[in-house]
């Protein structure tokens, strides 16, 4: 049995115990490890005694950076939402990093002269901004504290844009945007912006990015699940 884990805060909506069940079937259990507060967590040596992998999420994304190795692009990041044991070492990785940059890298190819809106200013809009700065693509930033009336911004005119929405649930986006925009929202199942698919080219949530970075972490992992038979 390969025993996995998810470290967050108000996770009991995430979809990861089935995208991870429909990868190994029976052959896992999956935990949501929800804490309110940071100091309620455990070690990562704590965690990896009953855990073979441990999935982060936020508001977490930062606390076992100083627990653990890093690779080249968790470094680079200063995030990381996947954890393995290798040997006596706990490794970190970022995949959300890894499935944002599949995802922009697809649009790109279709719109060379693509325009991002970027909204937030926390850890995702962080590894957002260096998945953007790789594939050379341009754009600007708007956050809640940054950008007055940040809610309501008309974007209107903005030709060959996206939008990439890092905010958590409590933003909901008002203003305006054009009508062969493409907005892409990290949440999912969030009902006051899926509104938008009717007014504008193409609504993403953040089921496809979620789904991208489990295939990632199960590279990561490289369990054998076979022997987990």
């Amino acid at each position: 049995m390969i025993n996995l884990g998810l470290v967050g805060k108000n996770i009991q909506h995430s979809l990861s115990p089935s995208i991870y069940k429909r990868i190994y079937g029976p052959t896992i259990s999956y935990d949501l490890l929800d804490f309110q507060q940071e100091n309620e967590i455990p070690s990562v040596a704590e965690l990896f005694k009953k855990y073979d992998g441990i999935n982060i999420t936020s508001p977490y994304k930062k606390h076992f950076l100083n627990q653990v190795e890093l690779t080249d692009s968790a470094r680079l990041l200063g995030a990381i939402n996947c954890l393995k044991k290798s040997g006596e070492k706990i490794i970190g990785e970022n995949t959300d990093y890894l499935a944002i940059l599949d995802i922009l890298s697809r649009w790109k190819k279709a719109d060379e002269k693509l325009k991002v809106a970027l909204f937030g200013d926390g850890v995702m809009a962080s590894v957002t901004e260096v998945a953007l700065k790789k594939l050379g693509l341009s754009y600007q930033q708007f956050s809640r504290k940054k950008t007055p009336d940040f809610s309501h911004l008309n974007l209107i005119n903005v030709k060959n844009l996206l939008v990439i929405n890092t905010c958590a649930r409590e933003f909901v986006f008002k203003g305006q945007l054009p009508a062969d925009c493409i907005f892409w929202d990290y949440n999912y199942n969030f009902e006051p912006h899926q509104r938008l698919s009717s007014l504008i080219k193409l609504y993403c949530d953040g089921q496809e990015m979620l789904e991208l970075q489990a295939q990632y972490a199960v590279a990561f992992w490289s369990f054998n699940k076979d022997s987990f038979k």
